[in-house]
């Protein structure tokens, strides 16, 4: 079945008019290392036209706007994400684009915890069609890859996208960027072995529609299509599912779309503010810092209402009530605080037989790590 669908790279190259990369230098005789490819085309992502990709060799491709450190938490293409490395004289990561697909091969790649054992090494391709399907390939997989351990590097099969949201934070001028995954797909690890192939088909939504007519006359089956009339400053005008989750939240929320009635008539200047999402999105990178979260998204829009709501009360007690009582009560509290958390560690640095003492040999900062889902890479800029 698998050789109906595999790739041969190598022969693909000599297409006229492909473009790729045979032996790339930074992921030949190589661990944890990513670089930047630009497609020929746009790649359809959850509807999001995508022309930038890193590929990893933890075996899998990362499709975020931003590039950051953790590469392996969300917004990526996986056929076997894991803690792969290409140092075996056979191994290398190939990849071709001849305008109309991009097929990425992780070939002959071996886990960084058999590199002793003389273990057999792993073969697989991810095929990315300009229709938006994802065709993922397994030539070889010597054991179940359930066994494969996560204890060094996330194990997962799939695809996942995410959103980037700006908070405004009061103590400080700098907005708090967190990046909240929406959706995921996750394949059964115990099905996938060798010859085998994941044919995983691009259904149309909202956020693909470019015009107002298109959108609001959209029949999707599992989507309500609205017109959001986003600034040109924003990003221009979009059409969106009535949750908003794809990339664009932000000027969702911030254009009060979640608001907006499916019977709004289209406006003819909407279709001169077609959203540039090249001149958008602009690539930059993130901090060093990126916070990512998973939680309820409806929640997120109460809450946020309900902080701007409290923060109102807040100022209008401050005006009647005297700072300095509030500020001395406060002060107060943190002192005390602080002097029972002293005490309490001193406590049990000096009694190590007790239950405090074995609490802090416990839980001590040397035993600190990062999540598995949080582990670094080094990744080139987007080309």
């Amino acid at each position: 079945m698998v050789n109906k669908y595999w790739v041969n790279v190598e022969q693909l190259m000599k297409k006229p008019g492909t473009i790729g990369n045979m032996s790339h230098p930074l992921l030949s005789q190589s661990y944890r290392r990513a670089v930047g490819a630009r497609l020929q085309f746009k790649f359809p992502f959850y509807g999001h036209k995508m022309a930038n990709l890193t590929i990893a060799t933890g075996g899998f491709i990362y499709i975020g706007d931003h590039t950051h450190n953790w590469l392996a938490a969300t917004q990526y293409i996986a056929p076997l994400m894991a803690n792969f490395h290409t140092y075996l004289n056979t191994s290398n990561i190939v990849y071709a684009d001849d305008g109309e697909t991009f097929v990425v091969e992780w070939r002959d790649v071996q886990l960084k915890e058999d590199k002793d054992k003389n273990s057999a090494a792993f073969s697989f391709q991810t095929i990315l069609h300009k229709n938006g399907d994802i065709v993922f390939l397994y030539k070889t997989v010597p054991y179940n890859i359930s066994l494969i351990s996560s204890a060094n590097h996330p194990v997962k099969l799939g695809i996942s996208d995410a959103y980037m949201f700006k908070h405004n934070m009061h103590q400080s001028a700098t907005p708090k960027r967190v990046i909240y995954e929406y959706h995921r797909i996750e394949l059964d690890a115990s099905k996938i072995v060798s010859n085998t192939v994941v044919i995983l088909k691009a259904q149309p939504t909202c956020i693909g529609f470019e015009t107002c007519d298109t959108c609001t006359n959209a029949t999707l089956p599992h989507f309500k299509c609205l017109w959001c009339h986003s600034k040109k400053t924003h990003g221009g005008p979009f059409c969106t599912d009535e949750a908003g989750l794809h990339r664009r939240r932000q000027q969702w929320f911030e254009g009060n779309c979640y608001k907006r009635s499916k019977g709004l008539y289209c406006q003819t200047d909407d279709e001169d503010e077609i959203y540039d999402e090249e001149e958008y999105k602009n690539l930059k990178p993130l901090d060093p810092i990126v916070r990512f979260a998973f939680e309820d998204h409806e929640r997120e829009m109460k809450q946020r209402a309900e902080e701007e709501k409290r923060r109102k009360e807040e100022s209008l007690k401050a005006a009647v009530e005297p700072e300095s009582r509030g500020g001395v009560a406060t002060l107060t509290m943190i002192v005390c605080f602080l002097l029972v958390v002293v005490a309490w560690l001193a406590y049990a640095y000096y009694y190590p037989h007790t239950t405090s003492g074995q609490l802090l040999i416990k839980y001590r900062p040397s035993r600190w790590s990062i999540p598995n889902s949080h582990v670094r890479y080094s990744a080139s800029v987007h080309m």
